[in-house]
């Protein structure tokens, strides 16, 4: 069990990085130290370069993919992929998608708007398609 839910989750993690460079043309890919090292699951490729991909790098980007999602699924993932940021650094998204949904992705809202609060809880969040982060992270600057 634990290999096919391995797969499904590398499959989903390359599926939402297709999304973002159809989107964005800045290439993602699998972070294979994260088992080992406890970190996010999607990263910019080295050779990627200009403002979108250092963009691209201050987030650290969490993938879950399942046949459910609810309230409950999403706070918990929300909480893991704050901790995962917290330990690099970096700023936390959250991406997912259920059987037979879109992708959504969970973004603190001050991504969306530096003046807004920089508090990480749920309620400081705002739910975006995956296009919608490509033109935020287009237009933001750390």
């Amino acid at each position: 069990m634990a290999i096919n839910s391995r797969i499904k989750g590398a499959r989903s993690e390359l599926e939402f990085a297709t999304i973002i460079y159809q989107w964005s043309g800045i290439r993602l890919i699998r972070n294979l130290e994260q088992t080992r090292s406890g970190g996010h699951d999607l990263i910019v490729h080295t050779d990627e370069v200009g403002p979108v991909a250092d963009s691209f790098r201050t987030l650290a980007i969490e993938c879950k993919r399942y046949a459910s999602v609810t309230p409950g699924k999403i706070k918990t993932w929300w909480q893991q992929a704050r901790d995962q940021a917290a330990l690099c650094h970096l700023h936390p998204v959250l991406a997912y998608r259920a059987d037979r949904q879109d992708w959504q992705v969970i973004a603190p809202l001050y991504l969306i708007n530096p003046d807004l609060s920089r508090n990480l809880g749920l309620e400081s969040t705002a739910i975006i398609t995956p296009s919608g982060l490509c033109g935020i992270v287009r237009e933001w600057r750390t």
